[in-house]
C-alpha cells in the first residue's frame, strides 16, 4: 500500500536524555542540521525526523523556524520532561496539550487514561523551589511548567504546521529542584548531557548527592513513562503507514 502520508513527522526533544530511548529504535543517521543534532529516519514504516532543540533559551524560535523551513513534516509532537505546579500531578504522569491541533495524535491520546489534558506554563528559568513552584501554579492556574513550549508555538503557528504536546512529570509541586545540579548536568542550549562536569562538582561537594539523587529518580521514571507512551503512538503510526 502505498503510504499517504509522505511526509515525516517531527518530534522534538529538549535534553538528549529525554531523547535517548526513542532515538536509539529510530533506523536512521544524525548529524547537525540548521544549528540541531538531529536523526532522521524510519520508525517501523512511519518517516520520523527528531531534534534535540534544548533547555528554552532567547533565538530558540527562529533556530526552529529554520529547522522546520528545512525539514517539512506533516506535524510536530514536543515531548519531555516537566514539573509540577499543581499538587495533583505526580511524577510519572502524563500531560498532552493542545491534542486537537492533530488528530491522529487527538485520537489516540483520547484512548488512553493516563494522559490527561492540562495547562502548560513556559517558564523562562528552571523553578527551584517547591514554594516558587506552587505560587506560580497559583498565579498562572498551569498544572505543568516547561520551557520551551512558547517558541515551538511560535515557529509553528508562522508555518502553519499542527503542534502537539506530550509531557511527562518529572518533580512534584512541593519538591525542591536542584536547578545548578540540572544545569551543570545538561548543556541548557543543545541539551547535550554533560555527565563530567556535573561529576566532577560533585566529588568536590559529595554532600550534595542527597539533592540529587531524588531528582534522577524522579527523572529516569519519567523518561520511562514518557518513552513508553511515545513508542505506542509510532507503532500506530507505522501500523496506518504499512
Amino acid at each position: 500500500m502505498n503510504n499517504p502520508h509522505p511526509q515525516p513527522v517531527a518530534l522534538f526533544f529538549p535534553m538528549e536524555f529525554e531523547a535517548e530511548k526513542i532515538w536509539k529504535k529510530i533506523r536512521g543517521s544524525t548529524r547537525i542540521e540548521n544549528g540541531l543534532l538531529t536523526k532522521t529516519g524510519k520508525w517501523r514504516d512511519a518517516s520520523v525526523v527528531s531534534a534535540r532543540i534544548g533547555m528554552g533559551h532567547p533565538g530558540l524560535a527562529g533556530k526552529i523556524t529554520a529547522w522546520l523551513e528545512s525539514h517539512p513534516c506533516r506535524a510536530v509532537v514536543l515531548a519531555g520532561l516537566a514539573g509540577a505546579l499543581d499538587p495533583a500531578w505526580d511524577e510519572g504522569d502524563l500531560s498532552s496539550f493542545h491534542a486537537e491541533n492533530w488528530n491522529e495524535f487527538q485520537l489516540w491520546a483520547g484512548k488512553r487514561r493516563d494522559i490527561r489534558p492540562g495547562q502548560w506554563h513556559t517558564a523562562h528559568e528552571i523553578i527551584d523551589t517547591g514554594e516558587a513552584k506552587l505560587a506560580l501554579g497559583k498565579k498562572t492556574g498551569c498544572g505543568i511548567v516547561e520551557m520551551e513550549w512558547d517558541y515551538v508555538a511560535q515557529a509553528c503557528g508562522d508555518l502553519r504546521i499542527p503542534l502537539v504536546g506530550l509531557r511527562a512529570v518529572s518533580d512534584h509541586a512541593n519538591k525542591l529542584l536542584p536547578a545548578d545540579l540540572f544545569l551543570l548536568g545538561c548543556d541548557r542550549e543543545t541539551g547535550k548531557s554533560t555527565p563530567v562536569k556535573i561529576a566532577l562538582h560533585l566529588a568536590l561537594r559529595p554532600w550534595r548527592l542527597r539533592e540529587l539523587l531524588p531528582a534522577v529518580a524522579g527523572c529516569t521514571h519519567a523518561r520511562k513513562v514518557l518513552s513508553q507512551a511515545l513508542e505506542e503512538f509510532l507503532d500506530r503510526l507505522a501500523n496506518q503507514a504499512a
